[in-house]
């Protein structure tokens, strides 16, 4: 296998590929993959519709838009990827706005006179939890020859996914994956909660993120807030956060009163199918039962006026 030849068309799978000690294994990667850092000069093999720059109100409606009318949002280089000759491409089918999906790779290789090689395996990861993110690890284990590596992983991941938090009263977090307009944050992020000693006010876990009124918002009144919109950073989510205050609608939520307002490196941390999720639920329950928040990765968001 140490000569296996991987193409990797999503963030996730880039990171647990190189997790299992593979990365020099990796021939191009999706123009999103930037963990570890290092994959940052991998050959990029996609394309996405979505320009640099749009707010996220621009964002949502490029996307519904592309969506209604039975479009991918990404692209695949498909005379290129026929000319890598790839044993493994990794991609996903959870989510067409997150990523590459078998569907759009099938559609890129339409018209390629060369195509990929009969021995060339499709693999998507589809976990919407820990059990499923471990489940994805297990799996790119067994087609890499790196079972061992993966369990280990595994194992790790979990005990200390069990050791983030013993709180008998769990604090009432809304989790917001977007805020304009408002989303929940599905799949494994109210895992995340519930790991972190939290109960998530909207979205349970392996449910879809979906839209949300400013009435829910209201109704669910929650303690405390975390800002987590999907694909960013810590800086911007700390000025998504800083917005809310700015809502007329919602300043008399509790959690805007405490200023228990918090923002996270979702990008990092919350966004994305990785064993990284669990540094995810450490931050917040440090951050919610400990107000410790940590300089590049989560931060408590004050009012400024």
């Amino acid at each position: 296998m140490n000569n296996l030849k991987i193409v990797s068309l999503l963030p996730s799978t880039t990171e647990l590929i190189c997790a299992l000690g593979l990365e020099d294994n990796i021939l191009a990667v999706s123009h999103e993959c930037d963990y570890p850092a290092s994959v940052r000069n991998k050959e990029h093999i996609t394309s996405s519709i979505i320009p640099h720059g749009l707010s996220q109100k621009e964002i949502d409606d490029l996307v519904s838009a592309t969506l209604r009318e039975g479009k991918s949002l990404y692209s695949v280089f498909g005379e290129r990827l026929a000319e890598l000759q790839p044993d493994l491409v990794l991609t996903q089918g959870l989510c067409d706005v997150c990523a590459v999906t078998p569907d759009t790779v099938e559609t890129s290789l339409r018209g390629v006179r060369c195509t990929l090689p009969n021995s060339c395996e499709v693999l998507s990861m589809n976990g919407t939890s820990l059990e499923g993110i471990c489940t994805d690890l297990r799996l790119l284990g067994e087609h890499t020859s790196r079972q061992d590596n993966a369990q280990t992983l595994i194992t790790e991941a979990n005990d200390r996914w069990c050791a983030i938090s013993d709180v008998v009263e769990p604090a009432r977090v809304l989790l917001l994956e977007w805020i304009d307009p408002f989303f929940s944050a599905g799949h494994w992020v109210p895992e995340q909660a519930s790991a972190a000693g939290c109960v998530s006010v909207i979205g349970t876990a392996s449910e879809d993120s979906r839209r949300l009124t400013v009435d829910e918002i209201i109704d669910a009144n929650p303690s405390h807030i975390a800002v987590v919109c999907c694909g960013y950073g810590l800086e911007q989510n700390i000025k998504f956060a800083q917005r809310l205050y700015s809502m007329e609608a919602l300043k008399d939520i509790s959690a805007l009163q405490t200023e228990q307002v918090w923002a996270f490196d979702a990008n990092s941390y919350f966004s994305r199918p990785t064993l990284r999720i669990v540094r995810g639920a450490e931050l917040l329950y440090e951050a919610i039962h400990n107000g410790c928040g940590r300089s590049e990765e989560s931060m408590r968001v004050l009012r400024t006026t």
